[in-house]
């Protein structure tokens, strides 16, 4: 016994795998055995256009050419890959590593240096801007 894979095709009566039709084992008239191997595929809840694996031998009903069917099953299922396989670490996606973990790139230092020094008060009085050339400066509020 051989398994035929492909798709099933049903036109009335008569079923067909990949061009080959079908016929159940056993029965000696042609017409009878597309029916009963259409009939039998139906009843396992297939339909036109499904991927269908057959068991059964090339051979001939009377003048009929076909495959000689015993069984009919649903080709394996692959299943996907699990998660975690498909997980990328965020620093080799490109992303930004996790909290615990993480580097900090010279950016993110220089950064932070930044916001420290603003918060840090040094006590001296800022010096005053100059004007531009041409303009007068603004007095300032102090001397009012």
């Amino acid at each position: 016994m051989g398994q035929f894979r492909g798709t099933l095709l049903i036109g009335g009566s008569q079923s067909s795998v990949n061009g080959n039709i079908l016929l159940m084992a056993g029965d000696q008239d042609p017409n009878v055995a597309m029916s009963d191997a259409t009939s039998f595929v139906k009843r396992k809840g297939f339909q036109s256009g499904f991927a269908i694996v057959v068991t059964g031998t090339m051979g001939q009903v009377g003048p009929t050419s076909g495959i000689i069917m015993t069984d009919a099953s649903a080709p394996p299922v692959v299943a996907p890959a699990p998660a975690a396989m498909l997980a990328v670490p965020a620093a080799q996606a490109g992303g930004r590593p996790s909290s615990p973990g993480r580097k900090r790139t010279a950016a993110s230092k220089k950064k932070k240096k930044k916001s420290t020094a603003a918060k840090k008060k040094t006590g001296r009085k800022k010096a005053p801007q100059r004007a531009a050339k041409g303009k007068t400066a603004k007095k300032s509020r102090g001397s009012r």
